[in-house]
């Protein structure tokens, strides 16, 4: 049974605050004091101009996924009320995108070196969603994992679908999208 779709994007060539072990010098940029990596992997850099425009989803270098105004639209016709789309003003047409609550229950294999300030982990590795505790494919619209994998500034959730939503997505010819079936032999 197909439980839904791992969905990711191909890297569009910008960063959105940095490199995993460097930062650029944003004002309100929240930063650990201690280990030094951001503490808000949702922070908009206003001043963010992406590299490659053809693509309607998309990841930055550093994890955060941008969106065009196209996939943005189908959203809004299908009334997902769970997803944050977020100007970007110096990429008109284009938005930071990201899947507010409805969480999924994911397991790392590992987990590194955890700050004792921040409590957040320097890399979290091997993300595993337990497919066979679902009897029936998820339900139209966005999940995310409730774990964030990679390593130092470039962390981020992986985002889901259901069946439903990835037909929807095929049939309204969005570009660019990585999509990793999710299935159980699970057959209850």
């Amino acid at each position: 049974m197909i439980i839904g779709y791992e969905i990711s994007g191909y890297d569009n060539g910008s960063y959105m605050t940095g490199s995993s072990d460097k930062l650029f010098d944003l004002p309100f940029l929240p930063k650990c004091e201690k280990c030094g990596y951001r503490t808000d992997y949702r922070y908009t850099n206003k001043d963010f101009k992406l590299k490659r425009k053809t693509l309607d989803f998309s990841s930055t270098y550093d994890g955060v996924t941008i969106v065009s105004l196209k996939f943005k639209e189908f959203c809004n016709r299908n009334g997902y009320k769970n997803l944050v789309f977020v100007d970007l003003p110096k990429s008109p047409n284009f938005f930071q995108f990201y899947v507010e609550n409805n969480f999924l229950s994911y397991t790392a294999r590992l987990k590194e070196k955890l700050c004792d300030k921040c409590k957040q982990y320097e890399s979290v590795i091997g993300p595993s969603l337990q497919v066979d505790s679902f009897s029936e494919p998820l339900e139209d619209g966005f999940y995310q994992s409730d774990l964030w994998f990679a390593s130092g500034n470039e962390k981020s959730p992986v985002m889901i679908i259901s069946p439903i939503t990835k037909e929807k997505l095929t049939n309204d010819k969005l570009k660019n999208l990585c999509l990793d079936k999710i299935e159980t032999k699970n057959c209850r």
